[in-house]
Parts: C-alpha cells; structure tokens; sequence
C-alpha cells in the first residue's frame, strides 16, 4: 500500500478516500431500490402479477414500454402509481434521512459506519417485509398489523400459515433481501443518482399524490394504498397502548338499553312463550352442535347453488330453520363467549372475559346451560375435535356444569392439521356418550373443527366438483376445499340423526345446528375467510332446531337474533326457566325485540346492528355508515344511507345504547354468582 502526504503532516491510506466516496450516497440507492421492491411487492397484490409486466412496471422510464398504449394497461399504470407513492416516499425518507445523519456524523466516522450500517440492515428488513406483507395481502386482502399477529398467534395456526407458504414466497423472502443488500452496496459506484434516479421517483410521489383521490371509495384500494411498514408500527403502537373508546350518541332514550340487560334487570318482556302443540311433550336430551366457520352463504340449506348439506336438508323437514340470526362478532372466541354463557361477547375495546372479571374465577360468569340441565338430572359433555387449550377455553369450561370437558387428545384421535382432528371423531365421539348410559337424559355442547382453514381432507374422501367446469374468478381452489369439508361433515350429522332414530330417542332429543360464524371468499365484497368484517358472509349464521315429535312438518321463520338468543331458546323449548344471569331473548317471544348486534375489530372498529329487513354499520375508524335493505339488497351492495336518515339516526340511536350498556356491563364486576335456582316449572311436562 503506498501513501501520499496531503497538506497535513500527517500520512493517509491512498484507498481511504476512495472508499469513502463508494459509500457515499448507498444510503439514497438503498433508498431507490427499496422503492422499486415496494412498487413491485404493491403490483403482486394489485393483480396482474402473472404477465410480469409489474417488473418493467417498477422503472418509470420503461413503464409506456412495457404497458403498451392500451387503455387497460394505463388505468392499471396509474392505480400502481396512487397505491405505491406513500411506499415511495417512505423508502426515500428512510435512505434520505439515514445519508442526511452519516453526512452530519462526518466528524466522527465510527459513528458514521454505524449509522449506515444500521439503515442498511433496517432496510434489508424492510425489503423482506414487503414479501411478506405480499404474502398475507394477497391471502388475506389486508395488510400484517398487530391485530392480526394477535389473531394469528400460538401454534394452531400453523396448519394455514404453511397451506400459504408456496415455494415461491419462500425464495423471495430469500432472494429479495439479498439481491436488495448487494445492489445497495453496489450502486454508489454509478454517477446517475442525482440526474436521472431522484427526479423519476419524484415524479412518482408527485403522481401518485395527485390521482390519490381516485380509487379511495373502494375498500381493496383503500388497504392496498396503505404503507405496511407504517401500518404495521402504527397499529402496534395503537394495540401497546390500550384501544380508545370511541365517541357514540349520548342521546339515545334510556328505555333502549332494556333489551341488553339480562333476565333479572329487565323490566318487562317475557322470559318464555314456547307452547308445544296439545298432548306433546318436551324433548329431556339436548345436542348443540357448533359449526366451525360456517355460515348461511354456501349451504344448500339456505338455498345455496352448491348441493353441501344435503342431509340437513332433508331433515329440516322435522325442524325449524331461522333465517336470520348471525355471530355477534365473527371469531370464534366470541361465538364461544355467547353460545356458551349466553352473554355478548363484548365490545372491541373490551372484550369478554378478560377485561370483565379480573378475578377470572367460576362464578363470575352467567351460567351455562349445562348447569342448569345438570342440577336437573342430566349427564353432560363438551366435545370438540380441535385444541381446547387455544385460547384457553378449556379453563373457562372446569366448573361449569360439564361432567366431562374432552378435545382430540381426549379422543385419542390423529390430527389432521394443527388445528385438530376430522370432525368424524366427534360425532364418534358424541354416539358413544350416548350410548354410555342408555334412559338417562343428556346435554352435550359440540364444536367441529374441519371445516376451518385449511379445509384439510383425507385423500380417500370422495370428492364433488361443484363447479362444473365454471369455477369462480377468485379462490377456485380454496372454496372447492371449502365446500367439500362442508359436504364430508353433512355426512356425519346425517349418520347423527340416523342414530338417535336406531336407538328410538328421536323424538326426545333436540338438536340444535348453528356456526359459530361465516367464511367470506371474496364474493360479493374483497374479503377471504372471517374475522374482518360484519357482511352477511361473516355474520349471517344456520340455526336449525330439530325434534321430529315437536316440528313434524319443518318451516323457515323470519326472525332476526344472534348466539345470544340460542341458550334461552332451547330453555323456552324445554320449559326450563333460563337463569337470571342470562342476556338474550328466546325467539319465540312475540313482544321480543326483533334485531341484533355484531361488532369487528381487526384494525377497523366496525359496529352494526340488524332490524327487521335493514341492516346499519358504522365504521368508527374512518368515519364511514351504510344502510341496506335485506330484503331487496342481500349481498349489500347499494347504501341507502342518504334516502332514509331518520331510520339511521333512530338505528344509530340503538347501537349507541347497545354500547353504552355493554362497556359499563364489561367494566363492572358482578357479585358472585349464587347457584342456579330451579323454580318449579309450571309447565305440564
């Protein structure tokens, strides 16, 4: 190495300076090319991506090349640009503010390498994430955030998470990072950045900032144009600190809050009303049945194109089918909630029972139906073919009447995914438990599980093609996996109903059918699987009541209700007096109100209430309403917000009240619960 003597005395490495100079400005490339992995990471979700036209896409100085002239391929150019810009900009503020730092840290070199190399990294990272925020975009129609890494948590996931893992996401997250760090390192040696580089991507933002406006109505669009780098810390931020409360009407009439309150506070309405026809008697043995994921929309039950419940179409001949009753919240923690303590399941800045009873000790929640029918005699059960440990619903369920609380492992049976076992364990599972002490009455509370993502069958299980050679534009796949789980457990409750008629306790025996919520594919609104939203899709649930003694002739009934009404229907139809604790209504009471309420909340507070025919969502978030009529509009496509507001305002009026008495409900401790009181039934029996 040889030395040359600057003005100084003091000597200095000839290849000093030069280095120097190839580091200066890989801030900025790194900027830059960060940038172009954010444009094409937004181009994969766009669409499109199949025709690799989003690669000379990413460099404005090719796209009219690339895109050709067509009109088609322009609209496509300048939504890429109005959903990107944001992602721009971020990458330049992240390189221009790290360059801006080394350049000030000029004075102290060792400083000046750190901070470089710790943009460098951060950016590699931030590269590695757009693969992945592709990833669940394109599976899920959102960006990551911190409600979702909730959601998603724990090890029962990892069946859907790697039913997503294809190998080609694989070898972007492992070819993106790289092939950005080494061309960041790279760059500087080229002498472009200021001339040609920065104006382009200044053009781009400035674009992009001035179409923004264009596509804001359109839910897909409006996610899609938003940074996920940003949202991800964001909502972190927001989930660390605490959810906020949001600012509803206070002026709503207090006699509105009458329906939320549980039997004891309630002032009028009935408790039952159900009469079953002269010298018939009342079914002694209850099944409910849960099933996972399943709502209203593709069951030919409800009328559905796709032939999936066949047999319960067959046996609706002896039940009756209500039409409109749905999941107060579509995840399956809160079905849990209201099905089985028959209470709302709270509202998205607390929800039940955490947040409720700090204490968490049995007493402090309403009683399950399965105290009330034990001390009445009855054997017990709950039976679930997934893992019971997930969110520890298995701790909530030890003293609360169930003589014996078993999942898969219970079973003995092999998981089929990380979720849990087929649903044919269960219904094994549930015969047995029958037959374990024939004459004496029984209550059994069963969950499935198969029919979760990621729909997993056996290979041996025949399967239908519901197509017929016309699949959907979207999830063709999915939906068929979907479908057929749906068809496979069908199957097993019509081998359920063929056992209680072997063994002559049909006519004893009411069976109760539901889902703990829907499954949306992206038909008719831009949403995949549950939990993001309050569409029919995801809330819209079966509730089928079968005795064939009762209900020999099967009809459909109109009345509109959610989980919250399930257990003290059952009760009506026993003429069992429903627990004091209890909130809900049973459906045949005349004088019940007729509506319901459902919130979500993953990233967007979304609160909505059901009456009659007419459906209202506030969007708390971005400060959005919409009314449908359900009758004329079933797939909620038109917003009729601006031709009735006094029904908005009156419908908003409700839902106020509905959250005002849930979050005092879910903020004050009850006193401890007393043991069920049997009052005598004056019910000829």
């Amino acid at each position: 190495m040889t030395y040359v003597r600057p003005s100084s005395d003091k000597p200095v490495k000839s290849g000093a300076s030069h280095s120097s100079g190839e580091r200066r400005g890989v801030l900025l490339w790194a900027g830059f090319w960060l940038a172009l992995v954010l444009i094409g990471s937004k181009a994969v979700m766009l669409g499109d991506a199949d025709s690799w036209k989003w690669i000379l896409a990413t460099i404005p100085a090719g796209a009219a090349v690339s895109l050709g002239g067509d009109a088609d391929s322009w609209k496509w150019m300048m939504e890429l640009i109005r959903v990107s810009y944001r992602d721009v900009l971020f990458a330049f503020a992240l390189g221009g503010v790290g360059e801006l730092c080394v350049l000030a840290l000029a004075r102290k070199p060792r400083t000046a390498v750190l901070v470089r190399r710790s943009v460098l990294i951060t950016a590699t990272l931030c590269a590695f994430f757009s693969v992945v925020a592709c990833g669940v975009f394109k599976a899920l129609g959102r960006p990551l955030s911190f409600d979702l890494l909730r959601l998603i948590r724990g090890a029962a996931v990892k069946s859907s998470i790697a039913d997503r893992l294809t190998w080609q996401i694989v070898l972007s997250m492992l070819a993106v990072p790289a092939g950005f760090f080494l061309l960041a390192r790279r760059s500087p040696r080229l002498q472009i950045f200021s001339w040609a580089v920065l104006p382009s991507m200044g053009l781009w933002i400035l674009a992009g900032s001035l179409t923004k406006q264009a596509g804001e109505g359109d839910l897909k669009s409006r996610r899609l144009a938003l940074c996920p780098h940003v949202e991800l810390v964001r909502s972190t931020v927001v989930g660390m600190l605490g959810r906020s409360h949001p600012n509803l009407e206070s002026d709503y009439p207090p006699e509105d809050m009458e329906e939320c309150r549980s039997f004891a506070e309630r002032t009028s309405l009935p408790r039952t009303a159900f009469q079953p026809p002269a010298g018939v008697g009342r079914p002694k043995n209850v099944i409910v049945i849960v099933l996972e994921s399943v709502g209203t929309k593709y069951l030919s039950l409800y009328g559905s194109r796709y032939d999936t419940t066949p047999h319960l179409l067959k046996e609706s001949r002896h039940a009756l089918v209500f039409d409109n009753i749905s999941a107060h919240a579509p995840y399956t923690f809160c079905s849990f909630m209201a099905v089985n303590f028959s209470m709302y399941p709270g509202v998205p800045w607390a929800y039940a029972p955490g947040s409720l009873y700090p204490e968490n000790q049995p007493g402090y929640l309403p009683p399950t139906f399965a105290s009330v029918m034990k001390q009445r005699g009855s054997r017990t059960a709950y039976l679930h073919n997934g893992d019971l440990e997930w969110g520890g619903t298995n701790e909530m369920l030890k003293g609360e009447g169930y003589d014996s609380v078993e999942d898969f492992r219970t079973f003995k049976a092999p998981p089929l995914t990380s979720w849990g076992a087929e649903d044919r364990y269960l219904f094994d599972r549930l015969i047995q438990f029958i037959d374990e002490k024939p004459g004496q009455p029984f209550l059994a509370y069963c969950w499935t599980d198969q029919t979760h993502h990621p729909y997993a069958q056996r290979p041996e299980v025949p399967r239908v093609d519901f197509f017929k050679g016309k699949p959907p534009k979207q999830l063709a796949d999915e939906l068929s996996n979907y479908l057929n789980v749906i068809r496979e457990t069908d199957g097993h409750l019509g081998r359920l109903f063929d056992s209680l008629r072997e063994r002559g306790i049909a006519d004893d025996t009411l069976v109760v059918i539901t889902g703990d919520h829907g499954e949306a594919f992206r038909d008719p609104h831009y949403q995949q699987q549950h939990g993001y939203s309050v569409w029919q899709e995801e809330v819209n649930v079966p509730f089928m009541v079968w005795n064939p003694r009762l209900f020999p002739e099967g009809r459909h009934m109109p009345a509109v209700g959610g989980h919250v009404d399930l257990n003290p229907t059952v009760a009506d139809i026993l003429g069992v007096e429903p627990p004091d604790a209890w909130q809900g209504h049973s459906l045949f009471v005349p004088s019940r109100p007729n509506r319901t309420f459902f919130v979500a909340s993953v990233d967007d507070y979304l609160l909505g209430i059901r009456e009659d025919r007419w459906k209202y969502i506030l969007e708390m978030t971005g400060g959005r309403e919409s009314l449908f009529d359900l009758a004329a509009d079933p797939e909620e496509k038109h917003n009729l917000l601006s031709t009735d507001p006094s029904r908005v305002k009156r419908m908003r009026q409700r839902l106020s009240a509905w959250i005002a008495f849930e979050d005092h409900y879910l903020s004050t401790p009850p006193p401890r619960r007393v043991p069920v009181a049997l009052r005598q039934n004056t019910v000829e029996k």
